[in-house]
């Protein structure tokens, strides 16, 4: 069962709430330290501070990746968020594209129309 931590709020430079995570290298083995919630999954902001700096001392349990149902949830509110977003740009240039090939196609058609009526 995992249990959370009682610790002031973190965030991150996305305004996102920090994980925790273990550090696996040979310098700072098994050592604790705050991450954006986005990092390794994609865009992240390189967000890093070590736990014991903000006044935390490391208590018997330690949980790997510390956060709530709700910070999951909004960070894939956000994710999803931003990919509609992307989907939103890539419709509306797909959509100005269409109006002006219909206009420049409409100002051929009439242009010809034109010709062919003056002869």
């Amino acid at each position: 069962m995992r249990r959370r931590r009682k610790m002031k709020d973190q965030t991150c430079f996305c305004g996102l709430k920090t994980t925790i995570k273990k550090s696996s290298i040979r310098e700072n083995p098994d050592r604790l330290f705050h991450t954006c919630a986005r990092y390794p999954k994609g865009s992240h902001c390189n967000f890093f501070r070590w736990v014991e700096e903000d006044g935390y001392v490391v208590g018997a349990e330690t949980d790997a990746e510390v956060g709530g149902d709700y910070d999951e949830w909004r960070l894939n509110v956000s994710w999803r968020l931003d990919s509609l977003e992307g989907e939103v740009r890539a419709m509306k240039m797909l959509l100005m594209f269409m109006l002006v090939a219909v206009v420049v196609a409409t100002v051929l058609c009439v242009s010809m129309l034109f010709t062919l009526i003056s002869k």
